[in-house]
């Protein structure tokens, strides 16, 4: 057993190259993938989900391509940075490549605000930075003295922490600096030693997501578009370009007329599909080295499942950060359960919305997906940021959630994958239909906390409905419940398998709980309204019982699931659910505690609709 790694070899967040090597953190050597990814094409677009280390790979690029600013010759940095790493040993492609170029790499992951104004002043302190850094060409004799002046004056901008973007002329000149200093750059570091540019840009569509969510998409489009075009399309310093993101946008505008260009999907990207990523064996390996070799079916179940053009794949993210807790001396790395790390580590805005006002057939599929079943959809490819609102349609929303992680391409068993009955079409008959699922646990842990979250008293607008339903309970309006619960039954996800009759006590005993918490409120005790789930009444267990102790009066409901979705199966299940209430004496205790009005009800489901009979004053009869 090899147990040469301990916590303090693991620190999550750290995307730096170079300091990672410097401080013996743990790297997953990926270095053997530099020369194909060189040679491939002049701008390449790497596409992979968040949290995947996209940011660490451009830092590593980087370091090994960076030129010694103020002794080209030197290549010490590099040297030791890299000297234990696959890709040192060719000596021939290190002596052409390693420490030659002059390198830009920016990272647009800050650019994320509720307006155009915040993300632009973003915008201006990362373009700041950058200034600093090569402020020395300002002293340079192989300068042009205009360039110097721009290279000065620009600076001085955006290092201004008092700029006032809300004026239309200084943010007119934010975006004409944000959309031309990336080329400007580019070609005062050709000037200066006679070596075309590498340009890196990590994480290119967050400002544009987030500029959708926000309203603020044109603008930012317009900046993105040409800070990107006049950096790739027309820079005659630019030696490579290396692009991240999750998503293809944009590309009509943005990457047309591009020579040479080529993008790596997770979909398509054969050569480099392990480039980004652990595979089970890099897992296994890591896992081996802390003495954890027993642990490997916890990690693969959850946070293995993403599939990288067939090439199956680990998010590094939750692997490490699982590692580091496990391996921390208060835990037993034995029996250290895997937590989700991935839940919380950016925005969910995908996911919220298309969860929270899904319609009939779209809430069916994701609650297949939530049990981890598959489903066929038509993967898109956007020419610029898809609208995402509560009407957006189910494949857009596949697609975005396949680029982001959430989703995955699922191996093709057509003849197995469980899907929704309602698919509407058949996947034999419509080839180009793609299967997609949860990769692991960890991602469904995500839909789960979602779900709990919009389905819960947090979310007004359902506990507005709760209410409704409770009050029309109380009044023995059963058509008024039927509509209310087939409804919410439309948008309800639970992580329950709705094949089961537990599914719908499950979302009654949620509802209804949340209904009742809300009436119970305040010091007010004739609004106190008691909920009792499969409590002892009479000769049973009924499945949710109501009551209002200082009215006296109290709701019995008795759930059944129908086999069918026939009026005749939904009528015979109310009919026997009142039987049941009435052979059980479910009223019994209530009787005999003289409440004066009970009120029982038979509801039957089947899929997303219900049928709800409520007991008039004949007998039911046996």
């Amino acid at each position: 057993m090899n147990e040469s790694l301990t916590y303090q070899n693991f620190e999550s967040g750290i995307e730096d190259f170079e300091k990672l090597i410097n401080q013996k953190l743990v790297y997953v050597d990926k270095t053997s993938y530099l020369e194909d990814l060189l040679h491939r094409a002049a701008v390449t677009l790497l596409l992979r989900p968040r949290r995947f280390g996209k940011t660490l790979s451009m830092s590593m690029l980087s370091c090994f391509l960076e030129i010694n600013y103020l002794h080209p010759e030197d290549r010490c940095r590099p040297e030791r940075l890299f000297k234990d790493l696959a890709i040192h040993k060719n000596k021939a492609f290190c002596d052409k490549y390693m420490g030659r170029f002059p390198v830009i790499s920016i990272s647009l992951k800050s650019i994320q605000h509720s307006n155009f104004v915040g993300a632009m002043k973003s915008m201006m302190e990362l373009l700041g930075a950058m200034f600093k850094k090569y402020a020395f060409l300002s002293a340079s004799d192989k300068q042009d003295p205009s360039y110097v002046a721009a290279l000065i004056r620009r600076k001085d901008i955006c290092l201004n922490e008092s700029l006032n973007l809300r004026d239309t002329v200084n943010m007119d000149t934010a975006i004409a600096i944000a959309k031309s200093s990336l080329k400007l750059l580019s070609e005062m570091l050709y000037a200066e030693y006679g070596r075309e540019t590498v340009i890196i840009i990590d994480e290119y569509d967050v400002p544009l997501l987030k500029a959708k969510v926000n309203g603020y998409y044109t603008e930012m489009l317009d900046v993105i578009k040409e800070m990107l075009g006049n950096a790739l399309k027309t820079n005659n310093s630019l030696a490579k370009g290396f692009v991240t993101g999750c998503l293809r946008i944009a590309h009509q505008s943005i990457f047309t007329d591009i020579n040479n260009f080529v993008c790596l999907g997770s979909s398509n990207d054969t050569q480099f599909a392990e480039f980004i990523g652990f595979t089970k064996d890099e897992t296994a390996s890591l896992l081996s080295q802390c003495g954890m070799e027993s642990r490997l079916p916890d990690v693969v179940a959850w946070y293995d499942g993403y599939s990288f053009a067939g090439n199956d794949m680990l998010c590094p993210w939750s692997v490490l950060n699982f590692l580091y807790d496990a391996l921390s001396p208060k835990n037993d790395r034995a029996v250290f359960k895997p937590q989700n790390y991935w839940a919380n580590s950016s925005g969910n805005d995908i996911i919220e919305i298309c969860m929270k006002h899904p319609g009939e057939k779209d809430a069916e599929r994701l609650q297949n997906l939530l049990n981890m079943g598959t489903e066929y959809v038509h993967l898109c490819e956007f020419t610029s940021y898809p609208e995402i609102t509560s009407a957006t349609d189910f494949d857009t929303f596949a697609t975005l959630m396949v680029h982001t992680g959430y989703l995955t391409v699922a191996e093709d068993s057509r003849s197995e994958a469980p899907r929704t009955e309602s698919a509407v079409q058949d996947p034999d008959e419509t080839p180009d239909l793609v299967p997609v699922k949860i990769p692991n646990r960890e991602v469904c842990d995500c839909f789960s906390r979602k779900a709990k979250l919009l389905f819960s008293g947090k979310n007004p607008e359902w506990t507005d409905r709760a209410v409704k339903m409770l009050d029309a309970l109380f009044a023995g309006d059963a058509e008024q419940v039927q509509n209310i619960i087939t409804d919410m039954l439309m948008s309800f996800i639970s992580i329950r398998d709705a094949s089961v009759e537990a599914y719908y006590h499950g979302f009654m005993t949620s509802v209804l709980g949340i209904a009742a918490g809300t009436a119970g409120k305040g010091n007010n005790q004739i609004n106190t309204i008691k909920m009792e789930s499969q409590e002892d009444s009479g000769n049973g267990f009924s499945d949710i019982i109501l009551s209002k102790t200082f009215e006296g009066k109290a709701v019995i409901l008795e759930f059944k699931k129908c086999k069918t979705g026939t009026p005749k199966a939904f009528r015979n299940m109310c009919q026997e659910a009142l039987k049941q209430i009435e052979k059980k004496k479910y009223e019994y205790r209530y009787r005999a505690s003289g409440y004066q009005e009970i009120i029982k009800y038979g509801i039957a489901f089947y899929g997303k609709g219900c049928l709800v009979i409520k007991k008039t004053d004949e007998p039911v009869s046996e």
